[in-house]
Protein backbone atom coordinates (compact mmCIF):
# COMPACT_ATOMS: atom_id res chain seq x y z
CA UNK A 1 0.00 0.00 0.00
CA UNK A 2 3.00 2.34 0.64
CA UNK A 3 4.09 1.74 -3.37
CA UNK A 4 0.41 2.13 -4.38
CA UNK A 5 -0.20 5.34 -2.35
CA UNK A 6 3.02 6.54 -3.65
CA UNK A 7 1.48 7.00 -7.18
CA UNK A 8 0.65 10.42 -7.48
CA UNK A 9 -3.63 9.73 -8.64
CA UNK A 10 -4.11 7.48 -5.30
CA UNK A 11 -2.61 10.77 -3.29
CA UNK A 12 -4.42 12.64 -4.78
CA UNK A 13 -8.04 10.95 -4.87
CA UNK A 14 -8.04 9.96 -1.28
CA UNK A 15 -5.76 12.39 0.41
CA UNK A 16 -7.11 15.80 -0.25
CA UNK A 17 -10.38 14.84 0.19
CA UNK A 18 -10.41 12.52 3.45
CA UNK A 19 -11.97 14.94 5.58
CA UNK A 20 -14.64 16.20 3.51
CA UNK A 21 -15.97 12.68 2.63
CA UNK A 22 -15.69 11.70 6.87
CA UNK A 23 -18.47 14.48 7.32
CA UNK A 24 -20.28 13.39 4.15
CA UNK A 25 -20.07 9.59 3.73
CA UNK A 26 -23.51 8.21 4.21
CA UNK A 27 -23.02 4.39 5.04
CA UNK A 28 -23.36 3.73 8.54
CA UNK A 29 -20.36 2.03 9.32
CA UNK A 30 -17.39 3.70 8.45
CA UNK A 31 -15.48 0.05 8.95
CA UNK A 32 -17.98 -0.95 6.01
CA UNK A 33 -17.18 1.75 3.78
CA UNK A 34 -14.14 1.11 1.10
CA UNK A 35 -13.99 5.07 -0.12
CA UNK A 36 -13.65 5.29 4.11
CA UNK A 37 -10.75 2.95 4.78
CA UNK A 38 -8.97 4.25 1.50
CA UNK A 39 -9.22 7.91 2.46
CA UNK A 40 -8.38 7.06 6.16
CA UNK A 41 -5.04 5.47 5.05
CA UNK A 42 -4.61 8.34 2.59
CA UNK A 43 -4.33 10.42 5.48
CA UNK A 44 -2.66 7.92 7.67
CA UNK A 45 -0.40 7.57 5.14
CA UNK A 46 0.73 11.40 4.23
CA UNK A 47 -0.60 13.58 6.59
CA UNK A 48 2.87 13.13 8.57
CA UNK A 49 1.32 12.47 11.75
CA UNK A 50 2.20 8.74 12.04
CA UNK A 51 5.95 9.52 11.01
CA UNK A 52 7.31 11.04 14.04
CA UNK A 53 10.07 8.77 15.97
CA UNK A 54 8.74 8.18 19.57
CA UNK A 55 11.38 9.11 22.28
CA UNK A 56 11.46 8.25 26.06
CA UNK A 57 13.98 9.20 28.41
CA UNK A 58 15.06 11.54 26.01
CA UNK A 59 16.35 8.57 23.65
CA UNK A 60 14.80 7.87 20.20
CA UNK A 61 12.85 4.50 20.28
CA UNK A 62 10.90 3.88 17.56
CA UNK A 63 7.94 4.46 15.03
CA UNK A 64 4.54 3.53 15.88
CA UNK A 65 3.79 3.66 11.82
CA UNK A 66 0.42 2.36 10.72
CA UNK A 67 -1.50 -1.19 11.22
CA UNK A 68 -4.51 -0.57 8.76
CA UNK A 69 -6.74 -3.79 10.45
CA UNK A 70 -9.78 -2.10 9.07
CA UNK A 71 -8.75 -1.60 5.53
CA UNK A 72 -7.37 -4.92 5.78
CA UNK A 73 -11.03 -6.66 7.10
CA UNK A 74 -12.67 -4.43 4.62
CA UNK A 75 -10.71 -5.31 1.38
CA UNK A 76 -10.31 -8.77 1.86
CA UNK A 77 -14.11 -9.54 3.24
CA UNK A 78 -15.23 -12.74 1.88
CA UNK A 79 -12.02 -13.08 0.21
CA UNK A 80 -11.06 -17.16 0.85
CA UNK A 81 -7.18 -16.19 1.10
CA UNK A 82 -7.45 -13.04 1.85
CA UNK A 83 -9.59 -13.45 4.77
CA UNK A 84 -7.33 -15.71 6.91
CA UNK A 85 -3.74 -14.83 8.21
CA UNK A 86 -2.29 -17.63 5.58
CA UNK A 87 0.94 -16.27 4.03
CA UNK A 88 -0.52 -14.25 0.88
CA UNK A 89 0.99 -13.43 -2.72
CA UNK A 90 1.57 -9.33 -2.93
CA UNK A 91 0.57 -9.37 -6.48
CA UNK A 92 -2.38 -10.93 -6.19
CA UNK A 93 -3.07 -8.89 -3.83
CA UNK A 94 -2.76 -6.15 -5.89
CA UNK A 95 -5.17 -8.03 -8.46
CA UNK A 96 -7.86 -7.90 -5.93
CA UNK A 97 -7.23 -4.58 -4.58
CA UNK A 98 -7.57 -3.06 -8.14
CA UNK A 99 -10.81 -4.92 -8.46
CA UNK A 100 -12.61 -4.08 -5.20
CA UNK A 101 -11.25 -0.06 -5.96
CA UNK A 102 -13.00 -0.45 -9.58
CA UNK A 103 -16.36 -1.71 -7.58
CA UNK A 104 -16.23 1.17 -5.01
CA UNK A 105 -15.65 3.71 -7.67
CA UNK A 106 -17.99 3.35 -10.26
CA UNK A 107 -20.60 4.75 -8.43
CA UNK A 108 -18.41 8.04 -7.88
CA UNK A 109 -19.24 10.02 -11.04
CA UNK A 110 -19.33 7.17 -13.37
CA UNK A 111 -15.62 5.78 -12.33
CA UNK A 112 -14.40 8.86 -13.70
CA UNK A 113 -12.35 9.61 -10.53
CA UNK A 114 -10.87 5.76 -10.57
CA UNK A 115 -7.05 6.08 -9.73
CA UNK A 116 -6.80 2.16 -10.91
CA UNK A 117 -7.15 3.38 -14.31
CA UNK A 118 -3.49 4.33 -14.29
CA UNK A 119 -2.57 0.69 -14.53
CA UNK A 120 -4.69 -0.14 -17.47
CA UNK A 121 -3.17 -1.23 -20.74
CA UNK A 122 -3.89 -2.99 -23.73
CA UNK A 123 -1.50 -6.20 -25.43
CA UNK A 124 -1.29 -7.19 -28.83
CA UNK A 125 -1.09 -10.78 -29.82
CA UNK A 126 0.13 -12.03 -32.76
CA UNK A 127 -0.42 -15.68 -34.13
CA UNK A 128 1.22 -16.83 -37.66
CA UNK A 129 0.72 -20.15 -38.92
CA UNK A 130 4.05 -21.15 -40.39
CA UNK A 131 2.20 -22.92 -43.51
CA UNK A 132 0.36 -20.52 -45.14
CA UNK A 133 1.82 -17.47 -43.32
CA UNK A 134 -1.33 -15.79 -42.54
CA UNK A 135 -1.58 -13.86 -39.63
CA UNK A 136 -3.91 -13.21 -36.56
CA UNK A 137 -3.69 -9.60 -33.91
CA UNK A 138 -5.96 -9.72 -30.77
CA UNK A 139 -5.97 -6.97 -28.08
CA UNK A 140 -6.84 -7.41 -24.57
CA UNK A 141 -7.35 -5.44 -21.80
CA UNK A 142 -4.64 -5.76 -18.99
CA UNK A 143 -3.70 -4.04 -15.70
CA UNK A 144 -0.83 -5.79 -14.21
CA UNK A 145 2.42 -7.52 -15.90
CA UNK A 146 4.17 -10.89 -15.01
CA UNK A 147 7.19 -11.31 -16.52
CA UNK A 148 9.21 -14.21 -17.08
CA UNK A 149 13.22 -14.79 -15.58
CA UNK A 150 16.21 -16.51 -16.77
CA UNK A 151 17.63 -19.01 -14.58
CA UNK A 152 20.84 -19.04 -14.55
CA UNK A 153 22.79 -20.94 -11.77
CA UNK A 154 26.10 -20.06 -10.69
CA UNK A 155 28.71 -22.71 -9.70
CA UNK A 156 27.62 -24.72 -6.40
CA UNK A 157 29.27 -24.17 -3.23
CA UNK A 158 29.13 -26.73 -0.82
CA UNK A 159 27.27 -25.57 2.75
CA UNK A 160 25.98 -22.28 1.01
CA UNK A 161 22.63 -21.52 -0.92
CA UNK A 162 22.39 -21.42 -4.71
CA UNK A 163 23.48 -18.41 -6.70
CA UNK A 164 22.63 -17.33 -9.54
CA UNK A 165 23.64 -14.98 -12.13
CA UNK A 166 22.29 -11.43 -12.00
CA UNK A 167 19.08 -10.59 -14.65
CA UNK A 168 18.57 -7.26 -16.56
CA UNK A 169 14.96 -6.42 -16.57
CA UNK A 170 15.25 -5.84 -20.12
CA UNK A 171 15.98 -9.40 -20.70
CA UNK A 172 12.64 -10.35 -18.57
CA UNK A 173 11.06 -8.31 -21.61
CA UNK A 174 12.99 -10.01 -24.20
CA UNK A 175 11.65 -13.32 -23.18
CA UNK A 176 8.04 -11.89 -22.71
CA UNK A 177 7.75 -10.75 -26.14
CA UNK A 178 9.86 -13.62 -27.65
CA UNK A 179 7.94 -16.01 -30.45
CA UNK A 180 6.38 -19.23 -28.81
CA UNK A 181 5.60 -22.20 -30.92
CA UNK A 182 1.80 -23.43 -30.77
CA UNK A 183 1.99 -26.88 -31.94
CA UNK A 184 -1.30 -28.60 -32.92
CA UNK A 185 -2.94 -25.03 -34.09
CA UNK A 186 -5.81 -25.70 -35.96
CA UNK A 187 -5.48 -23.05 -38.97
CA UNK A 188 -8.74 -21.85 -40.07
CA UNK A 189 -7.19 -21.11 -43.81
CA UNK A 190 -5.15 -24.38 -44.14
CA UNK A 191 -8.13 -26.51 -42.31
CA UNK A 192 -5.82 -28.83 -40.98
CA UNK A 193 -3.41 -28.86 -37.57
CA UNK A 194 -0.43 -26.62 -38.30
CA UNK A 195 2.21 -25.38 -35.92
CA UNK A 196 1.91 -21.91 -35.36
CA UNK A 197 4.21 -18.93 -33.94
CA UNK A 198 2.77 -16.31 -31.13
CA UNK A 199 4.12 -13.70 -29.51
CA UNK A 200 2.95 -10.54 -26.99
CA UNK A 201 3.68 -7.34 -27.38
CA UNK A 202 2.36 -3.86 -25.75
CA UNK A 203 -0.43 -2.35 -27.99
CA UNK A 204 -0.93 0.71 -25.57
CA UNK A 205 1.05 1.54 -22.61
CA UNK A 206 -0.36 2.30 -18.63
CA UNK A 207 0.49 5.75 -16.85
CA UNK A 208 2.22 3.22 -14.36
CA UNK A 209 3.39 -0.13 -15.61
CA UNK A 210 2.95 -2.36 -12.00
CA UNK A 211 5.40 -5.59 -13.08
CA UNK A 212 5.91 -9.23 -11.11
CA UNK A 213 8.77 -11.03 -11.76
CA UNK A 214 8.80 -14.66 -11.60
CA UNK A 215 11.32 -15.76 -9.11
CA UNK A 216 9.88 -19.08 -8.52
CA UNK A 217 9.51 -22.54 -9.86
CA UNK A 218 7.85 -25.77 -8.98
CA UNK A 219 10.09 -28.81 -7.62
CA UNK A 220 8.15 -31.68 -7.41
CA UNK A 221 4.56 -29.16 -7.31
CA UNK A 222 6.24 -27.66 -4.60
CA UNK A 223 6.67 -23.66 -5.22
CA UNK A 224 10.33 -22.89 -4.25
CA UNK A 225 12.04 -19.14 -4.86
CA UNK A 226 14.56 -18.51 -6.97
CA UNK A 227 17.14 -16.20 -5.35
CA UNK A 228 17.33 -14.56 -9.01
CA UNK A 229 19.01 -10.83 -8.78
CA UNK A 230 17.22 -8.81 -11.20
CA UNK A 231 19.11 -5.20 -11.82
CA UNK A 232 16.47 -2.29 -12.76
CA UNK A 233 18.04 0.77 -14.56
CA UNK A 234 17.75 3.80 -11.68
CA UNK A 235 17.75 6.09 -15.18
CA UNK A 236 14.35 6.08 -17.63
CA UNK A 237 13.45 2.67 -18.81
CA UNK A 238 12.44 2.87 -22.75
CA UNK A 239 9.90 -0.05 -23.65
CA UNK A 240 9.04 1.21 -27.18
CA UNK A 241 10.57 -1.59 -29.37
CA UNK A 242 8.53 -4.34 -27.41
CA UNK A 243 5.15 -2.15 -28.49
CA UNK A 244 3.25 -3.82 -31.15
CA UNK A 245 2.47 -2.47 -34.80
CA UNK A 246 -1.28 -4.46 -36.17
CA UNK A 247 -1.16 -5.97 -39.20
CA UNK A 248 1.59 -4.92 -41.88
CA UNK A 249 1.92 -4.36 -45.28
CA UNK A 250 2.91 -7.60 -46.97
CA UNK A 251 0.89 -9.68 -44.48
CA UNK A 252 -2.69 -11.76 -44.80
CA UNK A 253 -4.93 -12.24 -42.35
CA UNK A 254 -6.34 -15.40 -41.09
CA UNK A 255 -9.85 -15.91 -41.89
CA UNK A 256 -12.43 -15.24 -38.98
CA UNK A 257 -13.52 -17.98 -37.37
CA UNK A 258 -16.66 -18.54 -34.77
CA UNK A 259 -15.21 -19.93 -31.65
CA UNK A 260 -18.84 -19.91 -29.80
CA UNK A 261 -19.63 -24.01 -29.51
CA UNK A 262 -23.00 -25.27 -30.75
CA UNK A 263 -25.91 -24.67 -28.31
CA UNK A 264 -26.14 -28.57 -28.06
CA UNK A 265 -22.74 -29.10 -27.34
CA UNK A 266 -21.41 -31.04 -24.14
CA UNK A 267 -19.62 -29.58 -21.81
CA UNK A 268 -15.69 -30.57 -22.37
CA UNK A 269 -14.30 -33.06 -19.71
CA UNK A 270 -11.28 -32.34 -17.34
CA UNK A 271 -8.99 -34.59 -15.81
CA UNK A 272 -10.14 -33.88 -12.23
CA UNK A 273 -7.16 -35.60 -10.64
CA UNK A 274 -4.76 -32.85 -12.64
CA UNK A 275 -7.07 -30.29 -11.45
CA UNK A 276 -6.76 -31.22 -8.17
CA UNK A 277 -2.53 -31.31 -8.02
CA UNK A 278 -2.77 -27.41 -9.49
CA UNK A 279 -5.59 -26.58 -6.51
CA UNK A 280 -2.96 -28.27 -3.97
CA UNK A 281 -0.94 -25.47 -5.28
CA UNK A 282 -2.68 -22.36 -4.50
CA UNK A 283 -4.33 -21.80 -7.74
CA UNK A 284 -8.27 -20.95 -7.51
CA UNK A 285 -10.05 -23.58 -9.45
CA UNK A 286 -11.59 -21.60 -12.26
CA UNK A 287 -7.83 -21.02 -13.27
CA UNK A 288 -6.79 -24.63 -12.95
CA UNK A 289 -9.85 -26.21 -15.06
CA UNK A 290 -9.08 -23.15 -17.36
CA UNK A 291 -5.55 -24.16 -17.81
CA UNK A 292 -6.61 -28.25 -18.35
CA UNK A 293 -8.99 -26.97 -20.73
CA UNK A 294 -6.75 -25.17 -22.82
CA UNK A 295 -4.07 -27.65 -22.57
CA UNK A 296 -6.43 -30.86 -23.97
CA UNK A 297 -5.95 -32.24 -20.86
CA UNK A 298 -2.33 -33.12 -21.55
CA UNK A 299 -1.30 -33.37 -18.48
CA UNK A 300 -0.29 -31.61 -14.69
CA UNK A 301 2.80 -30.00 -16.37
CA UNK A 302 1.55 -28.10 -19.23
CA UNK A 303 -1.08 -26.53 -17.47
CA UNK A 304 0.99 -25.33 -14.78
CA UNK A 305 3.09 -24.04 -17.65
CA UNK A 306 -0.07 -22.14 -19.63
CA UNK A 307 -1.16 -20.79 -16.08
CA UNK A 308 2.56 -19.34 -16.01
CA UNK A 309 2.20 -18.38 -19.34
CA UNK A 310 -1.13 -16.20 -19.24
CA UNK A 311 -0.56 -14.76 -15.43
CA UNK A 312 -1.26 -11.21 -17.15
CA UNK A 313 -4.37 -12.48 -18.80
CA UNK A 314 -7.38 -9.86 -18.03
CA UNK A 315 -9.59 -13.01 -18.16
CA UNK A 316 -7.47 -15.40 -16.25
CA UNK A 317 -9.97 -16.52 -13.35
CA UNK A 318 -12.73 -15.40 -15.71
CA UNK A 319 -14.72 -18.78 -16.18
CA UNK A 320 -15.49 -20.44 -19.47
CA UNK A 321 -19.17 -20.71 -20.19
CA UNK A 322 -21.25 -21.75 -22.56
CA UNK A 323 -24.03 -19.28 -24.02
CA UNK A 324 -27.61 -19.79 -23.21
CA UNK A 325 -29.92 -20.46 -25.79
CA UNK A 326 -31.78 -16.92 -27.34
CA UNK A 327 -34.59 -17.14 -25.50
CA UNK A 328 -32.46 -16.50 -21.93
CA UNK A 329 -33.01 -13.43 -20.16
CA UNK A 330 -31.38 -12.22 -17.31
CA UNK A 331 -32.24 -12.27 -13.18
CA UNK A 332 -33.74 -8.26 -13.50
CA UNK A 333 -32.22 -7.74 -9.68
CA UNK A 334 -28.86 -9.17 -11.09
CA UNK A 335 -29.46 -6.39 -13.76
CA UNK A 336 -30.57 -3.86 -11.71
CA UNK A 337 -27.83 -4.45 -9.11
CA UNK A 338 -24.88 -4.61 -11.66
CA UNK A 339 -25.63 -1.51 -13.37
CA UNK A 340 -25.82 0.76 -10.16
CA UNK A 341 -21.80 -0.27 -10.20
CA UNK A 342 -21.93 1.80 -13.62
CA UNK A 343 -22.24 -0.90 -16.63
CA UNK A 344 -24.79 -0.17 -19.65
CA UNK A 345 -27.41 -2.60 -19.59
CA UNK A 346 -27.02 -4.15 -22.57
CA UNK A 347 -23.27 -5.70 -21.40
CA UNK A 348 -24.58 -6.59 -17.99
CA UNK A 349 -27.01 -8.68 -20.11
CA UNK A 350 -24.71 -10.27 -22.18
CA UNK A 351 -22.05 -11.11 -19.35
CA UNK A 352 -24.59 -12.28 -16.78
CA UNK A 353 -26.18 -14.93 -19.77
CA UNK A 354 -22.69 -15.69 -20.25
CA UNK A 355 -22.23 -16.90 -16.76
CA UNK A 356 -25.38 -18.91 -16.19
CA UNK A 357 -26.70 -15.96 -14.65
CA UNK A 358 -24.39 -15.84 -11.63
CA UNK A 359 -23.82 -12.24 -10.79
CA UNK A 360 -20.25 -12.36 -9.17
CA UNK A 361 -18.83 -13.84 -11.92
CA UNK A 362 -21.11 -11.92 -14.41
CA UNK A 363 -18.98 -8.92 -12.07
CA UNK A 364 -15.58 -10.55 -12.64
CA UNK A 365 -16.17 -10.67 -16.53
CA UNK A 366 -17.18 -6.87 -16.66
CA UNK A 367 -14.23 -5.82 -14.87
CA UNK A 368 -11.77 -7.63 -16.65
CA UNK A 369 -12.87 -8.24 -20.39
CA UNK A 370 -12.96 -5.13 -22.29
CA UNK A 371 -16.02 -4.27 -24.49
CA UNK A 372 -15.24 -5.09 -28.00
CA UNK A 373 -11.37 -3.88 -28.30
CA UNK A 374 -10.25 -3.62 -31.85
CA UNK A 375 -7.43 -2.35 -33.20
CA UNK A 376 -9.18 0.97 -34.56
CA UNK A 377 -9.96 1.27 -30.41
CA UNK A 378 -6.39 1.48 -29.69
CA UNK A 379 -4.97 3.23 -32.70
CA UNK A 380 -8.09 6.00 -31.55
CA UNK A 381 -6.82 6.01 -27.68
CA UNK A 382 -3.03 5.88 -28.42
CA UNK A 383 -4.09 9.29 -30.42
CA UNK A 384 -6.17 11.07 -27.95
CA UNK A 385 -4.72 13.43 -25.41
CA UNK A 386 -4.11 10.44 -22.18
CA UNK A 387 -1.01 9.51 -21.86
CA UNK A 388 -0.80 6.41 -20.71
CA UNK A 389 -1.59 5.18 -24.29
CA UNK A 390 1.50 6.32 -26.26
CA UNK A 391 4.09 6.75 -23.35
CA UNK A 392 6.55 4.15 -23.09
CA UNK A 393 9.10 6.21 -21.07
CA UNK A 394 9.12 4.82 -16.94
CA UNK A 395 11.18 4.62 -14.64
CA UNK A 396 11.46 2.79 -11.15
CA UNK A 397 9.64 4.29 -8.16
CA UNK A 398 9.12 1.32 -5.85
CA UNK A 399 9.05 -2.04 -5.27
CA UNK A 400 8.41 -4.79 -3.17
CA UNK A 401 10.30 -7.76 -2.43
CA UNK A 402 9.67 -10.82 -0.43
CA UNK A 403 11.67 -11.74 2.91
CA UNK A 404 11.98 -15.14 3.71
CA UNK A 405 13.70 -18.92 2.38
CA UNK A 406 10.15 -19.90 1.78
CA UNK A 407 7.11 -18.61 -0.72
CA UNK A 408 4.99 -20.34 2.43
CA UNK A 409 6.77 -17.86 5.18
CA UNK A 410 8.38 -14.39 5.55
CA UNK A 411 7.21 -11.14 5.12
CA UNK A 412 7.03 -7.87 1.92
CA UNK A 413 8.99 -5.07 2.80
CA UNK A 414 8.27 -2.05 0.29
CA UNK A 415 10.75 0.26 -1.01
CA UNK A 416 9.20 3.49 -2.16
CA UNK A 417 11.78 6.41 -4.04
CA UNK A 418 11.13 9.89 -3.02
Amino acid sequence: MQCVFGIDRFRDRYFPSAADHFLTCSQLHPAKCMLCQLHKLANGLWSGRYAVLETEDGETRHQHGISPAHFKAMVARDHPEFASMRQQDAFEFLQHLNKQVDIAERPVEGGALNPTSVFDFTTEERLQCTKCSRVRYTTQKSSLLSLPVAKRPLAAVEGAPQEFEPVQLAECFDMMTADETVDGYMCPSCEQPTTAKKSTRFATFPKVLAVQVRRFEFVNWVPQKLEIPVQVPQGPIELGAYCGQGLQPGEEALPETDDQPPTDAQPEPVDESVVAQLESMGFPRVRCVKAVKKTGNTGAESAMNWIFEHMDDADIDAPDSEPQGTGAVADPAAVEQLMAMGFPQARVERELLQSDGDANRALDRLLNLSDDVTMDNVAAATDSKDDSASCSQYELTGFVSHKGSSVHCGHYVATVRH
